[in-house]
């Protein structure tokens, strides 16, 4: 045994070293010291004890690899020589500070040649070739460093290791960003049957079906972005996707998945694909499992959405968000009767009346049950305003009569010349999502007719750290970004890290990226596409 004359050692140190820290705390507790500067004490004490547990860790797991190694070869005692000065030791950097460790080499005199092994780096640590970083280490630069610029990881970094780690802010985002590359599509949502799940036992309902209500929704924004590999920066878009719930007992939002992309409406159009082809949104409402669900899509008023992502859920409940249109009538009202004028606010509280109906903002009035009568439940019936099951996939949804209202009311009167652009404006939007306002029926039945879920997602999904001023970042470094911070948010992050290929993942993304640059993905070339793990 090669390590077992130095355990009693390890023991002995271990022990003093922790009586020493007893002695000393105790002593400047007699001295009269505060409670910040004991608690400061207790940190600096177990982060050094605590690198003293990793080295003896580590050596002893080298020294396990390399006993392995020479009983493998068939080697004894006399046809081999350790060696541990100091041009054989390592140093990882982890969340305990750099740890400095033997690497338990040898040299084998069996041969004619004397050959120096070091077993330890191919079995213990195989990482340690291409990345300095313990695995931990790295799960913590990359969940800092998605969540901020990069001076302010390595700041928060060093804070919160009361200044054990320290990595350079370059390493952090090299090393986020390798590390990003890994996360593919699958990790940014939850599985299908958690989806189902969470349908079942927390999403509200619709009570005039009793299905569950699953929303998704698209939505893009500008960002700045490298062009062209030059200093030039362009905003450029960047769209989102996203799949919620909202929770019966307390009103909040269920993150279920979604992800953000650079790509156009046709990379947008894939995702939906693929959402509906694994099952996470239905097209017909049925997940696998035989939950039968309602899936809402509420978007803005883009035609091609209306082209390209409604077909594929032909039973869906398809929703033009109410912001859009409030802000298309409060353009169009000042454009025509002037800003703060008595007939602007009269003309957008009618619109208002209009669109959601006279008796809007009140509560529905429920009857009191008469005494000792108990009304029969009437059987769920299907939204009038879906196609029966038998039905083609074509789209025959019916014109909400909200839009003939206030097509009407804009009719009204006559449109002065510095209306004309907003009044046509209005007029086309109403017209062409005619089919998509009935929020007089949606809204008592408990339907979001906002997308504020959606909205809300590029304050914590992207804009949080891609939009402090000054930065500017490629494309693959912003995705990364995009793709570790969805992961986040779907409650995935513990799962993808303790995925059983995630080591041998590692290190084939740092040793690709190590070699030679990553090469652009390719549909082509199967072998250009990045490593990733599969969830």
């Amino acid at each position: 045994m090669l390590y077992a004359p130095e355990d009693q050692a390890v023991k002995e140190e271990a022990t003093a070293a922790v009586q020493q820290a007893l002695v000393t705390m105790l002593r400047a507790v007699d001295d009269g010291a505060t409670a910040r500067a004991l608690e400061e004490h207790v940190w600096k004490t177990s982060v050094e004890f605590g690198r003293s547990l990793m080295s003896a860790g580590l050596s002893r797991m080298c020294a396990r690899a390399t006993e392995r190694d020479v009983e493998e070869r068939g080697l004894d005692a006399k046809q081999v020589t350790l060696r541990l000065d100091r041009d054989y030791h390592g140093t990882l950097s982890t969340t305990l500070g750099p740890v400095t460790f033997p690497w338990f080499a040898y040299r084998d005199r069996s041969a004619a040649a004397t050959v120096t092994h070091t077993p330890a780096k191919a079995v213990v640590l195989p990482l340690f070739k291409h990345c300095r970083s313990s695995e931990l280490l790295l799960e913590w630069e990359s969940r800092l460093g998605s969540d901020h610029p990069f001076r302010y990881a390595q700041e928060a970094l060093s804070f919160f290791t009361h200044g054990a780690a320290c990595r350079e802010d370059t390493t952090i985002a090299r090393h986020m960003v390798t590390v990003g590359a890994l996360v593919s599509r699958e990790w940014t949502y939850r599985t299908a049957e958690d989806i189902e799940e969470l349908l079942l036992t927390r999403a509200t309902r619709d009570p005039k079906t009793g299905r569950p209500l699953l929303y998704a929704s698209t939505d893009a924004h500008a960002l700045r972005s490298y062009v062209d590999d030059t200093w030039d920066a362009q905003w450029k878009m960047a769209n989102g996707v996203r799949v919620w719930c909202i929770d019966r007992h307390n009103g909040a939002t269920v993150h279920l998945g979604g992800e953000y992309t650079w790509g156009d409406c046709e990379k947008v159009q894939e995702t939906f694909e693929w959402l509906r082809d694994t099952g996470r949104v239905p097209a017909d409402g049925r997940m696998a499992n035989g939950l039968n669900v309602q899936v809402v899509l509420v978007t803005d008023g883009a035609p091609w959405i209306k082209e390209r992502i409604v077909p594929l859920f032909p039973k869906a409940v398809v929703m033009l968000d109410a912001y859009h249109l409030l802000e298309a009538l409060a353009k169009y009202a000042t454009a025509r009767f002037l800003a703060g004028t008595a007939s602007n606010k009269r003309f957008y509280q009618r619109a208002l009346d209009a669109l959601f109906g006279k008796s809007r903002g009140k509560k529905p009035r429920t009857p009191k049950p008469r005494r000792g009568h108990r009304k029969r439940p009437s059987a769920p019936i299907d939204d009038p305003t879906m196609p029966p099951d038998d039905a083609p996939h074509a789209r025959r949804r019916r014109r909400a009569p909200a839009a003939d209202r206030l097509l009407k009311l804009i009719a009204e009167g006559v449109v002065p010349e510095r209306a004309k652009e907003e009044h046509d404006r209005l007029v086309n939007a109403i017209e062409h999502n005619a089919d998509r306002i009935d929020y007089e029926q949606w809204r008592p039945r408990g339907y979001q007719i906002g997308s504020g879920a959606m909205e809300s997602l590029h304050r914590t999904g992207s804009q949080t750290r891609l939009k402090v001023a000054g930065i500017r970042c490629l494309p693959e470094t912003s995705q990364a970004v995009f793709n570790l911070r969805m992961l986040r948010l779907c409650g995935r992050w513990d799962e993808f890290w303790r995925h059983d290929d995630i080591s041998s993942l590692l290190v084939g993304a740092f040793a690709t990226r190590t070699l030679k640059p990553a090469p652009a993905p390719s549909e082509s070339d199967p072998s250009a596409q990045p490593l990733q793990l599969a969830a």
